[in-house]
């Protein structure tokens, strides 16, 4: 039996040190013995076992003790428990005269010399009390031991060759290298991935994109064109969408700014004194009418004053 356990078990009752000086209340109403794992009737407060009124309970729902009303069982109060744990007990194990409190008996069976144990060596079935088990451990044929030589460990009844312990350390130790650098050449390559997408949107951080989601084309300036967006034609038509043929003029899609070049990767010019009625293609004011500098590429139509360009700047 589990030593754990020992403590709540009805063996218990055949080592008592005094079974005549227990008191009366401590004592299984049904079966009249010190009472095990016990429970109250919450009408009377008699104690019974466990398994005494679970078996009283299969034919009757009412209290050994004759309770006018159907019984309520509950876990007795903490100062039964523990006149419980403090009755004096013998040592189950043969060979052992200790004598000890019922609380404390599980702890010193775990320790007793005289508590019967199996070898702890792997393929050995020996059993014998403790203080045996020791000794045996000594010279039992499937102990383990450590070569001092090539620190492996093996049975004493099996033979042993350093070389052969050696290489199959190796090749353990290579099969670990493998499995490891399999596994750092996969975190290597995803970050290398995440690293390459992480680059990409920093390149194109505020790339425009169509109502279905596919990245659009900066085209030179047409009108006439209606907008997907507002549905007008009387402002110029700067992005296309190359899959669904979608339009958006410059007022709905604003133009990508990446510093100092236009939409469609030009290098920007800058110019002290924009033309009379250049508009920037980002606030849509007169440039030259408020007196502003300006960045432009006459290849594709792309101007933006200083202002915009300052500001967008320190956005990014």
């Amino acid at each position: 039996m589990n030593p754990s356990t020992i403590s709540s078990s009805q063996i218990l009752r055949d080592f008592l040190v005094d079974p005549t000086s227990i008191d009366q209340n401590l004592l299984c109403l049904i079966c009249q013995e010190l009472v095990v794992d016990p429970k109250e009737c919450s009408q009377c407060q008699n104690l019974f076992c466990s398994e005494c009124i679970a078996s009283w309970l299969e034919k009757k729902k009412t209290c050994p003790y004759n309770c006018s009303k159907e019984i309520e069982l509950k876990n007795p109060h903490r100062i039964v428990k523990n006149s419980i744990s403090q009755i004096e007990v013998k040592c189950l194990n043969k060979g052992c005269g200790k004598q000890m409190q019922i609380q404390n008996l599980d702890s010193h069976l775990q320790q007793c010399e005289y508590q019967e144990k199996k070898c702890p060596f792997p393929d050995c079935d020996f059993k014998d009390i403790q203080k045996q088990i020791k000794l045996h451990e000594q010279i039992c044929e499937h102990r383990i031991q450590n070569c001092k030589k090539c620190d492996s460990k093996y049975k004493v009844n099996q033979e042993h060759d350093c070389l052969v312990q050696l290489l199959q350390k190796l090749k353990l130790q290579e099969e670990n290298f493998q499995v490891y650098q399999q596994k750092t050449d996969q975190v290597i390559r995803d970050l290398v991935t995440r690293l390459t997408k992480l680059e990409d949107s920093q390149k194109r951080p505020n790339k425009p994109k169509c109502f279905e989601g596919h990245e659009l084309k900066w085209i030179y300036p047409k009108q006439g064109i209606q907008c997907e967006s507002c549905k007008y034609a009387n402002e110029n038509i700067r992005y296309v969408c190359e899959i669904c043929r979608a339009a958006y003029c410059q007022k709905c899609k604003m133009p990508e700014f990446n510093a100092n070049i236009c939409p469609a990767h030009h290098i920007l010019q800058f110019s002290q004194k924009p033309a009379f009625g250049l508009k920037c293609d980002f606030c849509r004011h007169n440039i030259y009418s408020k007196g502003d500098s300006v960045y432009s590429d006459r290849t594709c139509d792309f101007d933006i004053c200083n202002s915009c360009f300052q500001k967008l700047k320190l956005i990014k």
